[in-house]
C-alpha cells in the first residue's frame, strides 16, 4: 500500500507493507471479545519517529523545587513549567494517590485535550531512573553507581558523561559501548579495556584512534585489522615504538597533528555497508542477533520489529519504538520497558495491555492514564470494574475514530517539553521559527555560570595532564567552539591522569554531538 505523508511540510510517500497490515492486526486491542483495529498509520517512518522523540528529553537538566516536599531536586521540567514535580522517592511513596486525578470521560472534549490535562495535573518525576547509587545526575540510568551525567546507561560504574554505555566501568565520554573498562572517547566498541578514541572495535586493549579492529592489542592509528599487536597506522611496529607514540600523544599538540594522519589513513579504508552481526533477512545498523528486522538501529537480540532504535536487551514483534527492550506487541511507543501489549505508551514500565499512558508502572488494562503504579481497569485514572472497562473503552475509540485520533500518537504539542529540549531536536533539527510555526514549542537556552573562582579559555590549559593543577577544580573552562563554561570534577581529573590524557577543551554536550556526528544517520540508501 502506497501512501504519502499527512503532515503538509512533508507528504514524502511511504509504504505499507502486508507484513505491516498483519502486525497492526496482531497489536490491536480486543474488549469483550470484539477487535478494535489499529488503522495503518497516516505519517512516514520518519515523521512517526520526529513526533515520538519530541516527548524524551535526556540533555537538559533544571534545578526546581519538589512540588510536594518544597526541597531542591533535579528535573527534566524547567521550573517555569506547568508540570507538577516530585523528587524521585517521593513520586514512589505512598504520600500521594494518582487516583485522586482520576475524572469521567467528556464526549464534548477530544479525547487527546482529556489526556493532556490530565497529565499536567498529574506528578511527574524530576527524572526518570531506578535503581541508581550516588547517580543522581544521570537521566534514564537502570543499575548505575558513583555516574554522572550518563545517559540511557545500565548496569555502569565510575562513569561520566557517557551516553547508551553498559556494564561498563571507569569510562568516560563514551557512546554505545558494552562490557569495557577505563575507555575514553569510544563508540559503538565491545569489550575493550584501556582504549581511547576508538569507533567499531571489539575485544581489545590499549587501543588509541582505532577503528573496525577486532582482537587487537597496542594498536594505534589502525583501521580494519583483526588480531594485530603492536601496529601504528596500520604499519606492523616494536613495542617500544608504540610505547613512544603512546608517550607523545599525551601532549595536546602531538594529539591534533597524530589525529590528522589518522583521518587520512581512515577515508582511504573501506567501510561496512551495514554493520550487522549474526543477523538475518534484517536491515539497518548496528544490529546483533536480529531476524526479521526492517530498518533498525542500535538495537540486540531482535526479532520481527521494524522502526525501532536504540533497544540494547531484545524484543519481539514491535514497531514504531524506541528504548524499549524486553517487550513483545509494542507499538508506537517511547521507554516502554518489559512491556507487552503496549500501544502508544510513553515511559510506561512492566505493563501489560495500556493503550495511551505516561509514566504507569506494574499495571495492566489502562486507557489514557498518568502516573499510575499497580493498578488494573482504570480510565483517565478513574477506576472501573472490567466489564465497566471493556464497555467504555470501545465507546471512547469510537470518538476517537471520528475526531481523527485512533492510531495516532500523541501530538507534539502535548508535549511537556519544548521542541528543543529533546532528542528530536538531534535527528531532526529545526530552527526556532520552524518549530514556532509548527505551533511547537522552543526554549532559549542560557547558562547557569558556574560558582568558580576564575574562568580561563581552552586555549590557555597547558599541554599535558602532568602540568594541570588540583586547582582547576575551582575553575571553569571556556570551550573552544561554543563558549560555554563547564568544570571538571575530581573523579574524571583522577581518571584523565591515570589514563594520561589532557583535559578536554570542549564543553561536555559539544562532545557528545561531535561523538554522535561521526556514526552514520539512521538511514540507509540503495547504491553499488
Amino acid at each position: 500500500m502506497q501512501k504519502h505523508c499527512a503532515n503538509p511540510w512533508c507528504t514524502q510517500p511511504f509504504t505499507i507493507t502486508d507484513g505491516d497490515l498483519a502486525f497492526y492486526d496482531k497489536v490491536s486491542p480486543v474488549f469483550a471479545g470484539k477487535k478494535e483495529l489499529i488503522p495503518p498509520p497516516t505519517h512516514c517512518p520518519d515523521c512517526r519517529a520526529q513526533r515520538r522523540l519530541a516527548w524524551r528529553n535526556e540533555r537538559q537538566l533544571y534545578r526546581r523545587i519538589c512540588d510536594k516536599t518544597g526541597q531542591s531536586t533535579l528535573s527534566f521540567y524547567a521550573p517555569d513549567s506547568p508540570y507538577i514535580v516530585y523528587e524521585k522517592e517521593v513520586w514512589w511513596s505512598d504520600a500521594w494517590d494518582p487516583l485522586e486525578q482520576g475524572r469521567e470521560i467528556d464526549w464534548n472534549e477530544s479525547f487527546f485535550s482529556q489526556l493532556a490535562a490530565l497529565c499536567q495535573a498529574t506528578p511527574h518525576m524530576g527524572m526518570v531512573m531506578s535503581q541508581d547509587e550516588g547517580s543522581a545526575f544521570s537521566a534514564y540510568g537502570v543499575n548505575t553507581k558513583n555516574c554522572y551525567l550518563c545517559v540511557s546507561c545500565v548496569i555502569n560504574e565510575d562513569s561520566y558523561y557517557c551516553y547508551q554505555t553498559n556494564t561498563s566501568k571507569h569510562c568516560v565520554d563514551c557512546s554505545l559501548v558494552t562490557g569495557s573498562e577505563f575507555c575514553h572517547e569510544c563508540i559503538d566498541c565491545t569489550n575493550l579495556y584501556a582504549s581511547y578514541s576508538c569507533m567499531d572495535c571489539e575485544t581489545g586493549n590499549d587501543l588509541l584512534f582505532c577503528r573496525e579492529c577486532r582482537r587487537c592489542a597496542d594498536c594505534i592509528g589502525c583501521v580494519n585489522l583483526v588480531g594485530k599487536k603492536h601496529w601504528i597506522l596500520n604499519q606492523p611496529a616494536t613495542p617500544e615504538a608504540c610505547a613512544a607514540l603512546r608517550d607523545d600523544l599525551r601532549f595536546e599538540k602531538k594529539r591534533r597533528e597524530f589525529v590528522e594522519q589518522y583521518r587520512s589513513l581512515v577515508v582511504r579504508s573501506p567501510v561496512r555497508a551495514m554493520h550487522l552481526v549474526q543477523c538475518e533477512n534484517s536491515t539497518g545498523d548496528h544490529l546483533h542477533s536480529c531476524r526479521n528486522c526492517r530498518e533498525c538501529f542500535d538495537a540486540v537480540n531482535l526479532e520481527d520489529c521494524a522502526f525501532v532504535y536504540p533497544l540494547p536487551n531484545g524484543a519481539r514483534d514491535i514497531m514504531d519504538a524506541h528504548y524499549s527492550p524486553d517487550t513483545e506487541l509494542v507499538y508506537e511507543g517511547v521507554s516502554t520497558l518489559r512491556a507487552s501489549r503496549s500501544r502508544f505508551a510513553l515511559y510506561s514500565w512492566d505493563v501489560e495491555d495500556v493503550l495511551y499512558t505516561e509514566e504507569c508502572f506494574f499495571s495492566k488494562y489502562l486507557f489514557g492514564c498518568s502516573g499510575l503504579r499497580h493498578k488494573h481497569y482504570c480510565i483517565l485514572n478513574k477506576q472501573y470494574t472490567k466489564e465497566e472497562y471493556e464497555s467504555l473503552v470501545p465507546k471512547i475509540i469510537e470518538k476517537m475514530r471520528a475526531d481523527g485520533e485512533w492510531g495516532e500518537f500523541c501530538p507534539v504539542t502535548m508535549s511537556p517539553f519544548a521542541y528543543n529540549e529533546t532528542v528530536a531536536q538531534e535527528y531532526f533539527p529545526m530552527t526556532k521559527e520552524e518549530v514556532l510555526a509548527r505551533g511547537w514549542k522552543w526554549r532559549d537556552q542560557t547558562d547557569e555560570m558556574p560558582k568558580v573562582e576564575k574562568i580561563i579559555s581552552a586555549a590557555q590549559l597547558p599541554d599535558s595532564i602532568d602540568d594541570i593543577p588540583d586547582d582547576i577544580l575551582n575553575w571553569a573552562i571556556e570551550c573552544e567552539a561554543t563558549k560555554r563554561p563547564f568544570k571538571i570534577i575530581k573523579q574524571e581529573l583522577e581518571f584523565y591522569r591515570t589514563m594520561k590524557l589532557p583535559v578536554p577543551r570542549l564543553h561536555p554536550d559539544e562532545r557528545y554531538r561531535r561523538r554522535m556526528a561521526l556514526r552514520n544517520p539512521r538511514k540507509l540508501w540503495d547504491r553499488e
